[in-house]
Formats: C-alpha cells, structure tokens, sequence
C-alpha cells in the first residue's frame, strides 16, 4: 500500500492541473467529470494510506464550503418552489463542487510536503492565457488591425476569458510580491520571479483588451494600485532605515510606466469607440435611477436608451449593470433564502416580478450567487474565505520567522548547498502564500463585476479556497514543530 503513495499523489498533481484548464474550454465536461472523481477517488485511499496529521485550521474553510451544498439540500427539502431546476444543479454543480472542496483540500496536504509541486498549479493558471496573448498577436498580425471582432482566443467565452485572465494576472502580482518584499540570496530567481510577474500582468492586460472587457482592465488598474502603494510604503520604510535597494525602485517605475501606457492607450480607443470608461461616472448616476426609465426591465415595450445631462443617450452595458445591480440587492432584501438556484436566479425574479423580462443576470457574481443561494449560503463562502486568507498571511509570516532563523544557524559555517536548497524551497512557500492572498482577495472583488456565480466558475473557486487554506494550514502545523525542536 505505501508503494502507491506516490502515483496517488502524482495523479492528484494531474487532475488538479486537468482541472485547471478545462474548466476553461468549451464541451470538456467528460475530461472535466473524469478528472474530478478519479482525483477524489485517487485522494481518499491517499489519506487512508497516509494518515497525514491535520491542523483544524486547515479544516475550517472546507467545512464552511461544504455547508452551501447542504444549505442547498435543506433549502431544496423545505423551501424550494423551483424543486425540478434545484435538484438538476444539485445533481451537477453542487455534487462537483463538493468534488471539488475534497480534490483541493487534499492537494493542498500535498503541495504543503512538497511545495516545488505548485509549478503545476502555475502552469494550469497561466498556460490558457499565455497562448490566447499568442493567437492575438498572430491574429493582429493576419488581419493587420488591432481591435479584432469577438476575438476569444482558446476560451469557450468572453465571461470565461475574462475570468481566468484574471487568475494570471493575480498569480503575476503574486510572483512580483515575492520579487518586491522578500531577500533571499538566490538573486538571480527572485529577479526572475519580478519578470515573470510582470509578463504574466503584461500578457493578462493584453488579453483583456482583446477581449474588449472593462471590468478585467478595471480589476487589473485597481490590483496595480494597490500593490503600487504597498510597494511605496515599503520604500519609504527602506529610505528611513537606510536599507534602500534600487532594483525595486527601478522595477517600480519600470511597470508603472508599461501600465500606465497600456491603459493610456486604451483610454484612448474607448474615447473613440466604446465610450465605456471615458463616461462611466455620469452613466452610472443615470442608471441609478431606476424609476425615471425602465428600459433595464427588457421586456415586450420598446423604451429607449436614458440620456445624460447632455442629452446623449448612456452607455447600455454600464446602464444595465448598474440597473440591474440595485434591483438584484432589493430582491435579496425581499428574499434573503434565495430561490435554490445558481444558474440565472435574478430572471426567475424579474418573471415573476415583471411579466415578460428577459434579464437573466445583473453581471453581479456575488448579487447573483445571493439571489440563488441565500444570505446564509454568502455567509459560509466569506467565512471560508476570511479563514482562508487570514491562514495564508499566518503562513507567510512564519516562512519569514523560519527563513531568518535558519539564516542566523548557518551564519558563518559552509552551508551553502542547504541554504540554497532552503532558500528555493522558502520562495516556493512564499509564492504559494501570495498567490492564496492575491487569488481569493482579488477573484472575491471580480466577483462584485464578473458574470461568475454559477456552474465552474463554484467549482473552481471553492477549490482554490479549501486548496490555500489547506496548504499553508497544514505547513504552519509543521513549521511549528521544527521551531520548537531548533
């Protein structure tokens, strides 16, 4: 039986990193369906063979996800009104949800003993986007224009694209964390790790400009920003105690300058096309004003588009996102249980509400998962994320406190090949703590403007939520044990 531990563990690695792709591309649900079970399978004799020892707080997040699916049955026993549509997603989605939670919980046991394991994770992030930033160029190239008509690259969709670009480019400022705020003396990859990160933004950046998506520029700028001032904040404390290093001030101003000319241009290209962004603070103090014009409710009547203070017809994507964003928040206070249902819950509201709608979603990930699932259901995910995040931040301090005391051992003997070795195995632990922050911090603020509250879009989140806080739990528990005995 020990034999078989490492082809479980192997094939695990593999269907996570399965998992990973297809979730992405269109008429994969076989390759998707095979990947998750026999990974679980694979999983569950792993952890009767292995008996690995676990920190509750590894367990904590998974728990809290593996209530929405229950919350789900009991709504579907005792509350439903819609019993036909609920029992198909619970017979899908939830069921490969739930998959889901165990394959990342279990992975996460995993890539926590042997952390060089999260390449894989890497490569099934970023391999999509990488080639769809390819196929654009090669594509700009054949047609010899920029701006392409319903350029998708590899992605079965614009939602799906957007999405999934937005992991790259939240890995990207993960790999530029561990360049930015870590001092390891292997120079030569953590400057390798600062130009991977920004070629990972660069490419995402790229793609969602294809893609023509607003909200992922949106994100991509507001992640910057962030990160800029957090980048600023350590300088300024470097500047006072006089530790100063200039390869972080010239990467500083190296992608501030790329990002800030990427979407220069792109501002430039909506001022003269889309005229999204150059007039979305007054579109949307238009399209608060739901009363005053009601062509959001896209029924059988012909309203036209509202007009602005000037009198020029608004923005009709922004003017239904945000329309449809405040109705969504009135029908939760209406109905905080929720209707049971994932897939388009806001247009079984608006049916009922307003005879003939056809509006299915408000483009609201987190409005949208309310409406079907419940407050109760948004209160187990924020709680397993909260727990989740809060474990990686633990985890990154510890990796700290251990790198810096085992810097202090080795101090003056010829330990050179181990500190090597312990410094490469320190900047995958500390790539994996950031990408968990970046990952569930940055997909949960999309969540508030992406359509991506249904069908793998669950799947896939609630398996980066109980993977993260699994592997930095389950480390923390260990690294324990080796302080108390050094």
């Amino acid at each position: 039986m020990v034999a078989l531990k490492r082809p479980l563990e192997l094939w695990m690695i593999f269907s996570m990193t399965t998992l990973l792709i297809v979730w992405a591309l269109s008429h994969t649900i076989a390759a998707r369906n095979i990947a998750l079970f026999s990974g679980v399978a694979a999983a569950l004799v792993w952890l009767y063979i292995e008996k690995p020892l676990i920190h509750w707080r590894a367990t904590l997040p998974a728990i809290f996800l593996l209530c929405v699916p229950l919350w789900v049955i009991f709504h579907y026993q005792f509350i439903s009104t819609l019993r036909e549509q609920q029992w198909d997603e619970i017979d899908s989605t939830w069921l490969r949800t739930t998959f889901s939670i165990i394959l990342g919980f279990c992975t996460g046991l995993i890539i926590h003993k042997r952390p060089n394991y999260f390449l894989f994770f890497m490569i099934g992030i970023i391999i999509l986007p990488c080639i769809t930033t390819v196929l654009y160029f090669f594509q700009v190239d054949q047609q010899n224009k920029w701006i392409l008509d319903g350029f998708l690259g590899v992605f079965k969709g614009k939602f799906s694209g957007v999405y999934f670009v937005t992991c790259q480019i939240l890995v990207g400022f993960a790999c530029l964390s561990v360049s930015f705020f870590t001092s390891h003396p292997l120079k030569r990859i953590i400057f390798g790790m600062g130009l991977l990160g920004s070629l990972l933004i660069i490419s995402g950046i790229i793609d969602g400009i294809a893609f023509r998506a607003l909200n992922l520029i949106l994100i991509a700028s507001f992640s910057a920003l962030i990160f800029m001032i957090v980048v600023l904040i350590t300088l300024i404390y470097q500047i006072v105690k006089k530790r100063m290093k200039w390869l972080p001030i010239i990467s500083c101003v190296v992608i501030s300058t790329t990002l800030t000319a990427t979407l220069y241009n792109y501002y430039l290209y909506d001022k003269q096309h889309e005229q999204k962004l150059v007039n979305l603070i007054s579109d949307i103090k238009v399209s608060t004003q739901l009363e005053k014009n009601q062509t959001w409710i896209r029924d059988s009547q012909s309203i036209p588009w509202p007009v602005d203070a000037t009198g020029k017809a608004i923005n009709g994507s922004t003017y239904e996102r945000v329309s449809w964003f405040i109705r969504g928040i009135q029908f939760i206070g209406q109905n905080p249980w929720g209707n049971g249902i994932t897939h388009m819950a806001f247009g079984y509201y608006m049916r009922d509400t307003y005879s003939g709608s056809k509006a299915l979603m408000t483009h609201s990930g987190w409005v949208d998962f309310t409406l079907g699932i419940g407050l109760p259901g948004l209160l187990f995910i924020w709680t397993a994320i909260l727990f989740s995040v809060l474990s990686c931040m633990s985890y990154l301090n510890q990796v700290f406190s251990k790198s810096a005391k085992n810097d202090s051992i080795n101090e003056g003997k010829n330990t050179y090949s181990r500190k090597t070795k312990n410094s490469l195995k320190s900047v995958n632990q500390e790539l994996i703590a950031y990408s968990g922050i970046w990952l569930l911090l940055g997909l949960a603020i999309f969540w508030i403007v992406g359509e991506v509250s249904e069908r793998e879009y669950i799947e896939h989140y609630f398996f980066l939520i109980s993977f993260f806080a699994s592997v930095s739990s389950c480390v923390n528990l260990l690294m324990n044990k080796v302080n108390k005995v050094i």
